[in-house]
């Protein structure tokens, strides 16, 4: 999806990457751990039995204790692997984590030879989304794809979408983020401060 870049979320995005890199391991750490308890005590979270997910860079609130909490509780956990201009959520099977390639943009995802089952197939209940920068009132600034609200999109289309929720550290969370008519609002955005 091509789209012509908007000034004011490229210089929000480049704000809060800045923001992002001064955070100490300790900080992102501290951080993460008290968005994971948030999430996993979450009513969203804790109904659903099917649910998107993304693997984390070290750069955004670390997932990889949320996937094992999904796993653990014997529900469902999908991650985007993109290709083709397409994004798709792929389940995660026993110990994919630890041979799915890295892309270019150093994202974990499956390969195109792992067969892994298609979330749209039975749908989904909750969608973790990762993102830039977000507003406490359910705005969400990606990182200009477009995937996610091409995805939520078309999710919304149909009867019973799922819930939306953002995972961020405090410093992706602000008054108000930059949204245009094609950017899908989210249902919260779950942070350490809030």
């Amino acid at each position: 999806m091509s789209r012509t870049p908007d000034p004011a979320k490229l210089l929000l995005r480049e704000k809060v990457a800045t923001r992002i890199a001064q955070l100490s391991a300790e900080e992102k750490k501290r951080q993460s751990e008290i968005v994971y308890n948030k999430v996993i005590n979450h009513p969203y979270y804790k109904s659903a039995q099917r649910i998107a997910i993304f693997m984390s860079t070290d750069q955004e609130v670390n997932t990889m204790p949320i996937i094992s909490h999904i796993k653990a509780r014997g529900a469902a956990a999908f991650v985007p692997q993109y290709a083709g201009g397409v994004m798709k959520m792929l389940r995660l099977e026993q110990d994919d984590e630890k041979t799915m390639p890295l892309t270019r943009h150093g994202i974990q995802q499956h390969s195109k030879d792992q067969q892994r089952e298609d979330a749209l197939g039975n749908g989904l209940d909750l969608i973790i989304a990762p993102g830039v920068a977000f507003s406490k009132s359910g705005g969400r600034v990606g990182h200009g794809g477009g995937y996610y609200d091409k995805y939520i999109t078309n999710l919304r289309a149909n009867p019973n979408p799922p819930k939306i929720i953002a995972v961020a550290f405090n410093c992706q969370v602000m008054e108000e983020v930059p949204m245009n008519e094609l950017d899908q609002r989210i249902d919260g955005v779950i942070y350490a401060d809030d």
